[in-house]
């Protein structure tokens, strides 16, 4: 019997033969089809998730921190600011920023820069809180801290030792003699 060959018939209820193959593969791809649709639609609803709470983040960050002062200071990514109409030199312009317990704006990051491209005049230059003191070498802000050359770019037009001064426009920040008469930014 170890080396005899058993033959034996099999039969089936027609479920694999190849006349019922075409209703298996109908059946697969009808029930791919409905989990392809479900899951688009499931990742279509977690973007409109996600845009709804980016929206309702920033708003809460650039509302809930703080109010200004009054309504002539705009409120922008948590911090206030206040843009001058009128023009003044450097120095004075530091000086009325002092009588409204602020400072000349200093630009810290993207959001600050989206301040300027969103609320100024296009082609005004306006006095921001960034120096060369006499004698000095680097360019440091109003509260001390310096500069970042990573974010920005200064535009440097000569070499004097006299104190420098920066002035902003919506597309770039460029040294000014600090007598010059511009409009100003002051910050809280």
């Amino acid at each position: 019997m170890a080396g005899d060959i058993i033959y034996a018939d099999i039969k089936t209820d027609g479920a694999f033969s190849l006349g019922n193959s075409s209703s298996l593969q109908k059946s697969d791809t009808h029930h791919h089809g409905i989990f392809l649709k479900v899951g688009c639609a499931i990742i279509i609803i977690l973007l409109v998730i996600v845009i709804v709470l980016s929206i309702l983040v920033s708003f809460n960050s650039s509302t809930a921190h703080k109010s200004c002062p009054s309504k002539d200071w705009r409120l922008h990514g948590g911090k206030c600011y206040w843009v001058a109409e009128a023009n003044k030199s450097w120095h004075e312009s530091k000086n009325d920023c002092a009588t409204k317990n602020s400072h000349l704006m200093v630009i810290r990051d993207f959001i600050d820069m989206s301040f300027l491209w969103k609320h100024l005049n296009t082609g005004v230059f306006y006095w921001i809180g960034l120096t060369i003191p006499p004698g000095g070498e680097s360019w440091t802000w109003v509260d001390n801290n310096p500069f970042d050359s990573h974010l920005f770019s200064v535009e440097e037009k000569w070499r004097t030792r006299s104190m420098k001064c920066a002035q902003v426009s919506q597309i770039k920040i460029a040294q000014q003699k600090c007598e010059k008469i511009n409009p100003w930014i002051c910050q809280l």
